[in-house]
């Protein structure tokens, strides 16, 4: 029998004629196919469209137990990066739904490799010792879309949390049960909150440090209550020029502003805003500088309770680290000055004009 040969280069489908009067590139019907090139064929010829096969099910060791805990229906993947050179891909995983912790949640960060078949959890997280988030803090609502590899770094931004990295040939240690810290219920910071709405975007709360608009700022919200009203400027002159790939960008003009330092075990402390925005994405942050005004404070965490002066309460939660944006002076000197967090607050609502006080 004779052999038809059909090359497919520009194929269409034609459906109104006979498969013997179809001209070369024409095809009656296809389904999971596709024209292109492999290994297993030619430029051009007609091949099936490889499916997906599950290679592995995603589960998590409880601490202290050798008892594997599946995720729940509700994981999804929310970033990937593919290592071409080596084979391997990593992604990151969120479960909002994890059955394990007080959090209810779980985060990781794992890779697979093709050739050996091997799965790595690199880093698990299911609480960050606050029992309110994890320590890799996703949120599905913030896809994981920047992401790189150095070396042995694997870099990756969500444009929630600060840029981050981990080292992929480390290993990082198992999640830990969190010990529950007793509150000392000392006041730390008070502040009136003040409101501001900016291009459709509301802020209320506390802001006087780091405030865009420089010598006019433009969002700055607020004001210290007792006991905490003593101000302390961020360091420098004039206004702060924001630094952009190591380059100071005058245009970019920003208030030094002031934090208010604060009250007993936080004396060397001073806070420069506390403060909720409302807009496309509902965000709280909290912002400290060092009350000698020398710079930033590092890295920790800051939980408690907050009461307003209209009755309200809840509680509060940040994880604060150095504020990666820097800044040169009018008089070219750069600076880091603040540290700053996301806010996790539960039972109320910042309010203008209400006096809230902050304790630990």
């Amino acid at each position: 029998m004779a052999r038809t040969q059909r090359n497919f280069v520009l194929g269409r489908m034609n459906k109104s004629l006979d498969e013997r009067l179809l001209r070369n590139g024409e095809y009656v019907d296809a389904l999971n196919v596709r024209l292109g090139s492999t290994e297993e064929s030619e430029v051009g010829s007609v091949e099936n469209t490889k499916g997906n096969t599950q290679l592995s099910e995603l589960y998590f060791i409880e601490p202290g137990t050798t008892n594997s805990i599946s995720l729940s229906d509700r994981a999804r993947t929310i970033g990937v990066y593919e290592d071409g050179a080596n084979e391997t891909i990593y992604w990151f995983v969120h479960d909002p739904a994890f059955s394990v912790g007080s959090t209810g949640k779980l985060d990781m960060i794992l890779s697979f490799n093709s050739l050996t078949g091997e799965i790595i959890y690199h880093i698990i997280s299911i609480d960050d010792g606050g029992g309110i988030n994890t320590t890799l803090n996703f949120n599905p609502q913030f896809l994981i879309t920047g992401t790189n590899k150095v070396g042995d770094l694997l870099f990756f931004t969500d444009f929630l949390n600060p840029p981050r990295f981990i080292n992929v040939k480390k290993s990082y240690g198992e999640p830990q049960v969190a010990t529950p810290v007793t509150p000392t219920g000392e006041v730390v910071f008070s502040f009136t909150a003040g409101s501001i709405t900016n291009s459709g975007i509301t802020r209320v709360g506390f802001k006087q440090g780091l405030v865009p608009g420089c010598p006019t700022p433009l969002i700055a919200v607020g004001a210290g209550a007792a006991p905490t009203t003593t101000q302390i400027n961020l360091p420098g002159t004039g206004c702060y020029n924001t630094i952009v790939n190591a380059i100071s960008v005058n245009a970019v003009k920003t208030t030094r502003g002031f934090g208010i330092i604060g009250a007993n075990s936080l004396s060397t402390l001073a806070l420069i805003e506390f403060n909720e925005l409302f807009g496309v994405v509902n965000t709280i942050t909290l912002g400290l500088i060092t009350a000698d005004g020398t710079g930033n404070p590092g890295s920790g965490i800051l939980s408690g309770n907050i009461t307003g002066s209209d009755g309200s309460s809840g509680t509060y939660y940040s994880r604060y680290e150095p504020n990666p944006t820097q800044f040169t002076d009018d008089n070219g000197s750069a600076f880091n000055p603040s540290s700053s967090g996301t806010v996790s607050l539960i039972g109320l609502t910042l309010t203008d004009g209400v006096t809230y006080t902050l304790t630990i």
